[in-house]
């Protein structure tokens, strides 16, 4: 980011409540947490539920921020502070900072030339983000939205960070409501718009499956007519409903289907994997060329991902051999399907970042995948906001835990008791289904059955393999299951 005090001052609504003598003095950073502030900064006070970032303008001022943006009235301690260090200092209009920040964000946009790809979709958004990332980069100077910073201040990051030397910028687009993907699109101002699915993550928020299609059709009513591409996934149920509420064939935008069925213009065939869950396939394009395919990262549904940014890649003009090697070379995100292998010779499967009953499955059909272990444990958590079909869905997951496969079911919290409910209904023994409240109680669970499994081993002479599955709602935090069980250090290492 390189802002002047002064374009600071002219592209936002907000209030002058201290002004520095030089309006040339350059900005070039940005950050809304104080800690991190950078001397020369910009700090933007967000006050949320938990914290109060206004509360923290003088430690920023402190650090060196050269600008402050305050989301309430700031008392005459921060006033002082502002003058004392010759740093501007701003209330946001509404005392709505977010949108300030927003406000920048459009102002730099304006004068970018690159092309923005926008992303969203139930589940999938950041490995599918990534995925695109590596494939344009390998062709186009490329910026990409941070990890899963998929709000306006995430948005506002890229946006702010991005030169005139770059020619892409992938962005992940999540919400919460209607109309939030709409006001990121006005930022960021999409010319190809991706689709992963339509899930039912944030049903208990938007009350249905057809709002949250509504909900992500905003980022494919936000592309321009006759000039916008989208992509969407041809095999998905609402994948017409996105296209009815988006208007595409009337505006003439572009569409690319990817998926495994034939009507797709993106697909894949030969899907085999090997003892760990990676896949080759072969992609076929809409030219009627086949290319073999070494995918750097597990399970169907990665390969869907991958389709994807095969999409975006053809279209944009990225070569075949490129594409493949991107994905080749794809990594996992931190807390997403990393593979972790204990001193023990166990392998955990760490996906503890998030949770749906999408990305349940998906998982658990990798578990079923890798044949190296001896004995599967699946530990499994609450998952939050799925509305009032919520005991409904957790019973299905313990179902399908069981059908496929899964030697061992923990299941942890309050709905947890619902997945332990459906595998029991559906057959599982009840000494292989362990219901427990909370992490501490799992991982002592987990603990056990280790060791009651190494002794059985011994006795045999048998291969002594554990794969444990650790997955739930990031509010549950068991990824202290996962350091626990393979000491400290080991989300480091994964």
């Amino acid at each position: 980011m390189k802002l002047t005090i002064d374009q600071i001052i002219k592209s936002t609504h907000c209030e002058v409540l201290v002004s520095p003598r030089n309006g040339d003095t350059v900005l070039t950073s940005l950050d809304t947490d104080s800690r991190k502030v950078e001397p020369g900064g910009l700090f933007v006070a967000i006050k949320g539920e938990k914290v109060n970032g206004n509360d923290y303008i003088i430690e920023a001022f402190e650090a060196g921020a050269g600008a402050a943006i305050a989301s309430e009235a700031p008392s005459a301690e921060v006033l002082e502070t502002a003058r004392k260090n010759e740093a501007l200092l701003l209330r946001a209009a509404d005392d709505d900072a977010l949108e300030a920040l927003l406000e920048l964000a459009r102002h730099w946009r304006a004068d970018l030339r690159a092309t923005v790809v926008g992303v969203t979709g139930s589940s999938g958004k950041t490995t599918t983000k990534d995925l695109i990332a590596n494939v344009v980069s390998k062709a186009f100077a490329t910026q990409a939205t941070r990890g899963n910073r998929n709000s306006e201040i995430g948005l506002a990051e890229i946006i702010l960070d991005t030169t005139e030397e770059h020619d892409y910028i992938i962005c992940e687009m999540g919400m919460q409501a209607l109309g939030e993907i709409d006001r990121l699109c006005r930022v960021a101002q999409p010319l190809i718009g991706v689709v992963t699915n339509i899930g039912v993550a944030h049903c208990e928020l938007l009350g249905s499956r057809e709002n949250i299609a509504r909900a992500k059709a905003e980022l494919l009513q936000s592309l321009p007519d006759n000039k916008g591409i989208a992509i969407l996934p041809g095999d998905d149920p609402y994948t017409p409903k996105l296209r009815e509420f988006a208007q595409l064939d009337e505006r003439m935008v572009s569409l690319v289907t990817y998926g495994l069925g034939e009507q797709n213009d993106i697909r894949a065939t030969h899907i085999v994997y090997d003892e760990m869950g990676y896949p080759t396939f072969d992609i076929w394009t809409p030219d009627g060329r086949c290319y073999p395919v070494e995918l750097g990262l597990q399970g169907e549904h990665n390969i869907l991902n991958a389709l994807a940014a095969v999409a975006v890649g053809l279209r944009i003009g990225v070569s075949v051999a490129d594409i493949t090697k991107a994905l080749a070379e794809a990594k996992p995100a931190a807390l997403r399907q990393e593979l972790i292998e204990t001193k023990d010779g166990d392998i955990i499967l760490n996906d503890t970042y998030n949770a749906n009953p999408d990305s349940m499955r998906a998982a658990l059909s990798l578990l079923k995948r890798l044949a190296s272990a001896t004995k599967r444990i699946a530990v499994l958590g609450d998952m939050y906001e799925l509305g009032p079909e919520e005991v409904s869905y957790h019973r299905q997951i313990g179902e399908y835990a069981f059908v496929s496969g899964v030697d061992e079911l923990i299941a942890v919290g309050k709905l947890g008791e619902e997945i332990a409910a459906g595998a029991l209904a559906v057959g599982m023994p009840h000494e292989r289904v362990h219901s427990c409240a909370d992490v501490d109680e799992a991982l002592l669970v987990l603990i056990q059955l280790r060791e009651k499994h190494a002794k059985a081993a011994a006795d045999t002479q048998s291969t002594n393999c554990c794969i444990i599955l650790v997955k739930a709602s990031r509010g549950m935090q068991l990824e202290r299951v996962v350091e626990g069980f393979a000491g400290p250090g080991a989300l480091d290492s994964g």
